[in-house]
């Protein structure tokens, strides 16, 4: 049966008319930590289930039905055989049911007939359904496994699912890597709506994770709390269906299941999700650091066409002392869009511009999608050498026109002609001047009734699950990297994408066509969402191999399983428009619960929306400017003020349709407001590196769900959607909602239980008075204002000098602010945020920070934990909020002497930048030849200043 795109109503594993459970199982063999359960259907003689044992926590199922025995993919996601020993005790293996011990779990498997289920010290915490539970449907290739959903059970997870809600309970969702457009693209049963409302579409990345989690447990599985999670590890088109009634009666219950392959899945079972999350990690792999000016903020546009453009982009963010680090130049910088090429014409003298950037402090990305255009001409009409193409060619490493069922083609003699597909890359409304000549051969794209050019080329794409192609493709990066100096990659058109004219609705390569898979050829749709994680790796690992001793980074629209090992996530092609603003949330929280670090969405939007302040008026003649079409400055606002404290931080638009987006084109004021949240962002920025060291021991996200840090507060469950923490003590609420006209931004936000909050303040402030957790509360915001609150007792390392970009400055000193509360610690990570030396020699610092409260007085320990590297600093700080006068200051039992604010205004010539909080305390302090402290009466902070030789420090402040 051909495998074909469903939308989630196609996909009917509870029909029991057309699908068949496994049944009986009449034999049972063990080898090792392997069960093979052989069923007792004559059907299924040659498709015996596995359950293997990877530690006491982790199992993995596997199943393939008739019409699925053959060879299945090798997984693109999994990395690791075993995450830790266990050894098994067999505590029944009986006619009724076998039943396994690993020291942590209890495994129940009834035989009569088949059924899975989980105990945790007696405990039920998963469970097949009953009787109907591991079926396929006899005739196709389809297979599915229904599990029972527990009373107050939360799902979560699902890479980068739509909607608005993070938790996916009653929703229907499909994991099928797909180019859908501001979510108006994907395949839907025809009463949905399309929009980014609605989970049920395909988007462009598939991580076909479930996490449940279940605060309170009652019934069955009533106990103590308890998190597990399920990988589907098939790269076909797979589902979940989280006890949605959209065609049947779901209640209690979900299933996922996908349309080909083996069921193969793995069950990590743990007491919070953070367990779950460092055995899904494990298995699937965790990157290194990426480079630290990842976390700055990035600039991109589709319609920075040539050199002046990208030019005047840069300089007005400089101009405007808005802090930016990157800058993504897309199609428009290859040669008559030919991957790994630039255009001398638009950008003459490319490795002198990059330079240049380069030293204004702009990091530089262009845009490599998997097709390589089979246009000869180049970009001035002549017939002209295209050697990256031909490079893939000499290995006959482009796929040929083949489908299931024929006889694969080896190389051009054979008579079987390579696959042609094409990519769409919209349309010139007369805003770009320059021709992009077609080839006569191909049908010219023709104007629009509007007289505006489409845009876009045809050729032929990578069979990029051979390891020789891999390493060809990477090889074909040298010119980008090597010759001009590119600093990153955005990989795009991942799915790999094609245009409706040439693929039809599933906008990708044929589902039919034959591919390879590392062992051998198989159709496209058993592997479709394998194919984005083949060129993530083929790119990652031939920039590893240009510079070795650099961090590659790649920025991609798609991905599978097991992505993080190679590259970081934007979420596509959204819109302006305050539903959009609203699903960045939740798309980005169940990205990182998916094992993704480093996700985001496009900052305002790439394509216009509802949220566009008017239609654009296009120029008249070519090159001219167009008008209007850009996003409304309070969505905008809002948008950057949520995005800057997301783990990837970029504004991207389509300026072949919009007039604007950057945020110094804005008018002053809200040129201002950006300003002002940019800066924030890179005082922080020592935060979110942290956060992202502790995901690469963890797997713990940068930004993160209320429940991954108060998961014993059950209310926190029912504020899911618009609060998230920035690492582990700032929490964040955007204004996701315009305000009424005239007013302020309201909201309601949620403190967290047991513990105080204060409100975090950009500005130097007096810290008020603690608000009590477990509660909401009332926030009003005018346009500058964001609602962010720190947990008592926190530590946040902060940056005391303003930056146009990451390392701008050659030492750039941290305050570490320490806020009242209970004892609590840190680690602090620091290396040279952009070689790999940390890695391969261990050139890195850790220190933990603690803090404690005895009585009046309050102290602060730093202790190196590991010292291979040193920083330029010659001094940090450490700020005591919320303190009263002090009685005495000392380090390591040494008395401070103590400095007097200075009384006079700062220094005329400091920009208006430098003046970050503190400003103040860092003058007096930086009057002192050595170690010293000063007392600001104003916000009841006390700044020592430490010499940062100190392997080892104790702080202690006592007060009257």
């Amino acid at each position: 049966m051909p495998i074909s795109l469903l939308n989630v109503r196609q996909f009917t594993p509870t029909d029991r008319s057309a699908w068949v459970h496994v049944g009986n199982i009449a034999a049972v063999r063990q080898e090792g930590n392997n069960f093979t359960l052989q069923p007792a259907a004559a059907a299924l003689a040659h498709c015996p289930l596995h359950v293997s044992f990877l530690s006491p926590t982790c199992l993995r199922v596997r199943f393939a039905p008739p019409a699925a025995t053959g060879r299945t993919p090798p997984s693109a996601a999994v990395i690791a055989a075993s995450l830790a020993p266990v050894q098994l005790r067999l505590v029944e293996d009986s006619e009724l049911a076998l039943v396994i011990d690993t020291g942590v779990l209890r495994i129940i498997i009834d035989r009569q007939p088949y059924r899975l289920s989980i105990f945790r010290d007696g405990q039920r915490i998963h469970a097949d359904e009953e009787g109907f539970n591991v079926v396929y449907s006899p005739g196709s290739r389809r297979v599915a496994n229904l599990k029972q959903a527990p009373t107050n059970a939360r799902y979560c997870g699902f890479g980068e699912a739509a909607g608005a809600t993070l938790l996916k309970n009653f929703c229907s969702m499909t994991q099928f890597n797909f180019d859908n457009f501001a979510c108006q693209r994907a395949p839907l049963p025809a009463d949905n709506e399309a929009g980014p409302l609605n989970p049920s579409g395909a988007l462009y990345a598939s991580i076909p994770l479930l996490i449940e989690v279940n605060p309170r447990p009652v019934g069955e599985y009533a106990g103590p709390s308890y998190a597990y999670g399920v990988f589907l590890d098939n790269p076909s088109q797979s589902f979940f269906n989280i006890f949605a009634n959209d065609y049947s009666d779901m209640s209690g219950r979900y299933y996922f299941g996908a349309v080909a392959g083996a069921l193969d899945y793995y069950i990590f079972v743990g007491d919070g999700t953070d367990q779950v999350l460092a055995q899904y990690t494990a298995l699937t792999g965790r990157g290194a650091m990426p480079p630290r000016y990842v976390f700055g903020l990035h600039q991109g546009c589709y319609g920075y066409y040539d050199w002046g453009r990208l030019e005047a982009a840069a300089a007005g963010y400089r101009q405007a002392h808005i802090p930016c680090d990157g800058l993504h130049i897309d199609v428009d910088f290859q040669d008559n869009y030919r991957t790994f090429t630039h255009s001398e014409r638009k950008f003459p003298h490319a490795r002198e511009m990059l330079d240049a950037l380069r030293a204004d402090g702009f990091k530089c990305a262009t845009n490599v999608s998997p097709l390589l255009s089979d246009n000869p001409l180049d970009e001035t009409g002549h017939f002209a050498p295209y050697p990256q193409r031909a490079a893939l060619l000499a290995i006959a490493g482009l796929l040929y026109d083949v489908r299931a069922g024929q006889q694969q083609a080896g190389d051009a003699a054979s008579g079987v002609r390579l696959f042609t597909g094409r990519l769409n890359y919209g349309t010139n409304n007369r805003v770009n001047p320059y021709h992009y000549p077609p080839f006569s051969a191909h049908p010219p794209l023709a104007p629009n009734r509007n007289d505006a050019a489409p845009l876009g080329a045809s050729g032929n794409y990578a069979d990029l699950g051979r390891t020789d192609v891999r390493h060809a493709w990477g090889e074909q990066y040298a010119h980008l990297i090597d010759e001009l100096g590119m600093d990153m990659i955005w990989q795009d058109m991942t799915c790999p994408a094609q245009d409706a004219t040439v693929a039809g609705p599933i906008l990708t390569l044929p589902l039919d066509l034959m591919l390879h898979d590392g062992e051998g050829y198989l159709p496209h749709g058993l592997m479709h969402n394998a194919y984005a994680q083949w060129l993530l790796r083929a790119t990652w690992e031939g920039l590893t191999r240009l510079r070795p001793d650099q961090r590659p980074f790649i920025l991609a629209r798609g991905g599978y399983a097991g992505m993080q090992r190679y590259a970081a996530l934007w979420t596509g092609d959204n819109a302006s428009s305050w539903d959009f603003l609203r699903i960045n949330i939740p798309q980005v929280l169940n990205i990182g619960l998916s094992g993704v670090p480093i996700s985001g969405a496009d900052i305002g939007g790439f394509a216009r929306g509802s949220g566009s302040s008017s239609e654009p008026i296009y120029p008249g003649e070519p090159g001219g400017r167009i008008d209007g079409g850009v996003t409304e400055p309070e969505l905008f606002v809002r948008w950057m003020q949520l995005g800057a404290f997301l783990p990837w931080f970029r504004n991207h638009y389509n300026g072949y349709d919009k007039a604007f987006q950057e945020p110094w084109a804005y008018d002053a004021t809200i040129a201002d407001h950006c300003r002002r949240i940019v800066h924030l962002r890179y005082r922080l920025l020592q935060v979110i590196y942290d956060a992202m060291y502790h995901w690469t021991q963890t797997g713990m996200p940068i930004a993160r769900a209320l429940f991954l840090n108060d998961a014993d507060d059950r209310e926190v469950y029912d504020h899911l959607d618009d609060q998230f923490f920035l690492g582990r003590d700032l929490m964040i609420a955007p204004i996701v909602h315009p305000a009424a006209v005239g007013e302020p931004a309201r909201r309601q936000v949620y403190l967290p239980a047991g513990v105080d909050w204060y409100p975090f303040s950009i500005e130097d402030a007096a810290l008020p008075p603690p608000l009590a957790g477990g509660r909401l509360i009332d926030v009003h915001a005018d346009l500058g204002m964001l609602p962010l609150y720190v947990r008592a007792g926190a530590i946040l390392p902060l940056r005391t000098l303003a930056e146009d970009w990451v390392g701008q400055r050659p030492e750039n000193p941290l305050c570490i602010t320490c806020y009242p509360g209970a004892d609590r610690d840190y680690l602090l990570y620091q290396d040279d945020g952009i070689t790999t030396a940390a890695t391969t020699t261990a050139a890195y610092r850790t220190t933990r920070i603690s803090q404690a409260t005895l009585g009046t007085t309050r102290s602060v320990r730093l202790e190196r934990l590991h010292d291979g590297y040193t920083p330029p600093e010659t001094c940090c700080f450490v700020a005591f909020r919320g303190c009263p006068l002090p009685v005495m200051v000392s380090i390591d039992g040494e008395t401070l002497p103590k400095e007097t604010l200075p009384e006079e205004k700062l220094p005329e010539e400091m920009r208006p930048e430098d003046t970050l909080p503190g400003a103040n305390e860092r003058a007096a302090l930086g009057r002192s030849a050595g170690e010293a402290y000063v007392w600001n009466a104003a916000t009841a902070s006390i700044v020592v200043r430490i010499a940062a030789c100190r392997a080892r420090a104790d702080i202690r402040v006592s007060a009257a």
